[in-house]
This record gives C-alpha cells, sequence and structure tokens, in this order.
C-alpha cells in the first residue's frame, strides 16, 4: 500500500491499494483509496482507473513535481481524476489538493515524501493482484 502522510497535521494521511489488475496498455485495475484525517477516515473508495492513467499517475507522482504539468494532474477518470500542488513555503513544503467527483482532500508534503509515494505506488502496481 502507497501511503502518503501529511507533514503538517498529525494523524492526516492518504493510502492507496490494488484490489485486482488486468495488464496490459488498453486495460485496468479497481483501486482502493483511504484518506484519514485527524485519525478518522474520511472516505474509503474502491474505484476503477485505466493501466494509462495509472501509468501517468505514477509519472506525476514518483518525478515529483512534473514541471511540464506546472502544477496540476488531470485524467478522465471519474474518481481522483485531479491532483493539484502549490509550493507553499520555501522549506519545500507543497500543498496537494486531490479532487474527484465525490471526494476532495488536501495533504501537505515535501517533495521527496511525495516521490517516494509515487514510487511505492509503482511498486504496489507491480505486485497488484492479477484478475483475468
Amino acid at each position: 500500500m502507497a501511503i502518503l502522510r501529511d507533514c503538517l497535521e498529525n494523524g492526516t494521511w492518504i493510502e492507496i491499494s490494488f484490489i485486482a489488475c488486468i495488464p496490459g496498455e488498453d486495460e485496468g485495475c479497481r483501486l482502493n483509496v483511504k484518506y484519514f484525517k485527524t485519525n478518522n477516515k474520511i472516505y474509503d473508495l474502491d474505484f476503477g482507473w485505466t493501466n494509462i492513467t495509472i501509468k501517468n499517475y505514477i509519472e506525476a507522482t514518483a518525478e515529483f513535481p512534473v514541471e511540464r504539468l506546472d502544477g496540476l494532474y488531470s485524467s478522465f477518470e471519474k474518481h481522483l481524476f485531479q491532483l493539484d500542488w502549490k509550493q507553499i513555503d520555501s522549506n519545500g513544503v507543497y500543498r496537494l489538493g486531490f479532487f474527484g467527483s465525490d471526494q476532495d482532500f488536501k495533504i501537505h508534503a515535501d517533495q521527496e515524501s511525495v516521490r517516494r509515494f509515487g514510487s511505492e505506488f509503482r511498486l504496489e502496481w507491480g505486485q497488484a493482484p492479477l484478475r483475468t
């Protein structure tokens, strides 16, 4: 499971795990996303993303911040289709916004934490249970 913890608010984090994956560029995966604020679960969502979206999301996070995206990653998916970010202080802390049709939340994190989250997400994708 990939976890990104808020560096300004203890007890706030997001975790993403794979439920099942169908390999192939034109296929996709079922994911679960949980968002916690002050140690309380706010969102617990199961949804599907195409493998193209997953690949692009990994790039946006594992290579964070992707300058050519200019502070915004967006996909055609229904859930968590937008990730935006803005550096909020000189210590390299970013405010990341996660937006979708049924969920909106923010996490504060530094560049290295976001990159680690993206790398964990990539590793989880490679180990996702296969669905045929």
